[in-house]
C-alpha cells in the first residue's frame, strides 16, 4: 500500500517541513533537550494512522528479522582477563533481539515514506545544528532503515552507542523493560 508522509507525520502539531515560527519553536525545543540530555522526544510526531501503518508494515515483515543472542559488555568488546574482575569491561549481560533490515521495507511503505520525505533530513540536520557538508545519511542499503524488534524475554543492555546520532521512531511501548539515555 502506498503511503503519503503528509498523512503519517503529525504536521499540524509538528510543522517540521515548513520554514516558519512553528518549525523554529520545535527546533528550539529539540536543541534545548539535546544539549543537557543528549536525547529529544517528540511525542505524537506520527499520527495515529502513521503509527498504525508503520506497525502493520513492520509486523508484515517481522519474520525477516535477524535474531541474535549473545553476552556483551557496554563496550561490545571481548573479555580481557588481564583486567581486574571489577573493571566494567568485564561485566557481561545477555543481549537478545532482532533487526529487520532495510531491504524488507518498500520505497512507498510507511517507514520509507516518513524517513525519505523531502525536508526530513534537513529538519534532523537543523536539530543537530550540523552543516550540510558534515551531515550524511547512513548509506548502507541494508541498514539505512532498520527496525529493532524485541519480544518478551529479550533485552538490549545499556551500551555505548557508536553512532553520532540516531533517529528512532518508537512505534510501540513495551509492556516490560526500561529505555534510558545517558548524556555524554
Amino acid at each position: 500500500m502506498e503511503h503519503a508522509a503528509d498523512d503519517l507525520i503529525n504536521l499540524r502539531k509538528y510543522p517540521v517541513l515548513t520554514p516558519g515560527p512553528g518549525r523554529d519553536a520545535i527546533l528550539q525545543q529539540v536543541r534545548g533537550d539535546l544539549g543537557p540530555r543528549g536525547c529529544a522526544v517528540l511525542k505524537g510526531f506520527l499520527t495515529p494512522a502513521g503509527v498504525a501503518a508503520a506497525v502493520a508494515e513492520t509486523d508484515g515483515v517481522s519474520d525477516k528479522g535477524h535474531r541474535s543472542y549473545s553476552r556483551t559488555n557496554a563496550y561490545f568488546t571481548a573479555d580481557d582477563p588481564d583486567l581486574p574482575a571489577s573493571d566494567p569491561r568485564r561485566r557481561f549481560f545477555d543481549r537478545s533481539n532482532a533487526f529487520i533490515p532495510a531491504d524488507n521495507f518498500r520505497s512507498d511503505g510507511a517507514l520509507r515514506s516518513i524517513l525519505d520525505k523531502e525536508g526530513f533530513d534537513a529538519f534532523i540536520r537543523d536539530c543537530l545544528q550540523e552543516p550540510e557538508d558534515r551531515f550524511f545519511r547512513y548509506a548502507d542499503p541494508l541498514a539505512d532503515v532498520i527496525v529493532n524488534a524485541a519480544w518478551e524475554g529479550n533485552g538490549f543492555p545499556w551500551h555505548f552507542d557508536t553512532n553520532n546520532f540516531t533517529v528512532t521512531p518508537a512505534l510501540q511501548n513495551a509492556e516490560w523493560g526500561v529505555f534510558s539515555n545517558m548524556p555524554r
